[in-house]
């Protein structure tokens, strides 16, 4: 299948990545709390629904509403496209239920289970974040939910996931991460006296140029994702 790039919708990211998000494909952000994975996700689908892509949003970390509302903050509003059926959101959220981990176990089965018979409404799924969903799963049903997110995207979706590091054992970690078309680590750092994120793209598979090995870049609230320049890296 063809491969072709699609804007993230911010120029400066654009760059960084190789010009854009090579689409279909299964890309994989790693990052601590509060390294940006989240807002980095929310830029790639940001430009994923300004090119008239539809997408279905999973997250365990936020309801509906307040999703909509704490990206809002960061510049990309999602009210339009969520109204306009362009974005569907899928809460699976945990915090504060009592799940045993029996049933807990089934929440990644089911997640896959869902995208499976509702894969020919969306162009694209976004999961923020998986860890929540591999927290009880062995190691074959993690793999085998990668290898049905390969089979999506065989067929011209894209996939897009963020995790924490250690959600998975790093033996399963090393067969999940051989397995995305991009893999990408995000962790914090200091720069000139300022906090920032530091986004490694390890492999990004189909850019249609030469992608930056890492970057700097912070969540501004009034721009989203801003690039720290290399100068101030490097001084």
């Amino acid at each position: 299948m063809a491969i072709i790039t699609v804007s993230t919708g911010n120029e400066e990211v654009d760059r960084q990545i190789g010009g854009g998000l090579p689409l279909p494909s299964l890309m994989l952000i790693e990052g601590d709390h509060g390294t940006g994975k989240s807002s980095m996700a929310a830029q790639f689908m940001n430009g994923l629904l300004k090119s008239q892509r539809k997408v279905l949003f999973i997250t365990t970390e936020s309801a509906t509403k307040d999703y909509i509302e704490k990206m809002k903050m960061i510049t990309y509003d999602f009210r339009r496209d969520f109204l306009k059926n362009m974005l569907s959101i899928l809460p699976v959220n945990i915090d504060g239920v009592s799940w045993s981990a029996a049933r807990s176990k089934q929440l990644l089965p089911v997640v896959g289970k869902y995208i499976s018979i509702n894969s020919k409404k969306f162009d694209a799924v976004v999961i923020d974040s998986l860890s929540a969903l591999t927290m009880h799963a062995d190691t074959s049903t993690t793999l085998d939910f990668f290898t049905k997110c390969k089979n999506f995207v065989s067929k011209g979706m894209t996939v897009i996931i963020t995790i924490h590091p250690k959600a998975v054992p790093e033996e399963v970690a090393m067969r999940v991460r051989s397995t995305c078309d991009g893999y990408m680590k995000i962790t914090p750092a200091t720069i000139a006296g300022k906090s920032v994120k530091v986004m490694e793209i390890v492999k990004l598979i189909g850019s249609s140029s030469q992608v930056s090995s890492q970057f700097s870049f912070d969540v501004d609230t009034s721009f989203g994702i801003k690039i720290v320049p290399l100068s101030m890296a490097n001084a």
